[in-house]
């Protein structure tokens, strides 16, 4: 009896959880309130993602490495150091992505940590002998209104 009612709440929060993770409209929503949960639901179980439109918001970022432009919608969040974390997707234009491209070339790029909000596909690219996820974008707008830049969920 225990067992059941054990397997019955956590099949309820499995279904809570889900619900928020997408809307009718066949979007997956990043919510503030749910987003280290949220994008790390979707790096875990990336696979299911693959394909599918994400819409969410956050600080616009980007560094160069080796030569590379490397852009970036993240939130601030608790790290190994305090809080020193930060949590988001790579973003690129380029739907078919790769570490060499510059994924905002002949694009207006925004700011660092200006606020944006994005629309994009989710797709992987090979490096280093790894997989890398990001967002080939549809959308990006600048926004003026900005969300919380430090999340704890």
């Amino acid at each position: 009896m225990k067992k059941a009612v054990l397997v019955s709440i956590v099949a309820g929060l499995f279904f809570v959880g889900c619900g928020n993770i997408r809307d009718d409209d066949g979007i997956v929503y990043v919510r503030e309130n749910l987003f280290i949960t949220q994008i790390t639901g979707i790096r875990l179980n990336h696979n299911d993602f693959i394909g599918r439109t994400i819409r969410l918001e956050g600080m616009f970022n980007f560094f160069e490495w080796e030569g590379n432009q490397f852009y970036f919608v993240i939130r601030n969040t608790p790290g190994c150091c305090g809080d020193d974390g930060e949590i988001g997707f790579e973003l690129s234009w380029n739907p078919y992505h790769q570490s060499s491209d510059d994924g905002f070339a002949g694009r207006t790029i925004p700011n660092r940590n200006d606020w944006v909000e994005v629309l994009g596909v989710l797709q992987t690219y090979e490096n280093f002998g790894h997989t890398f996820l990001y967002l080939a974008l549809t959308e990006l707008n600048v926004l003026d209104t900005r969300g919380a830049e430090f999340v704890r969920r």
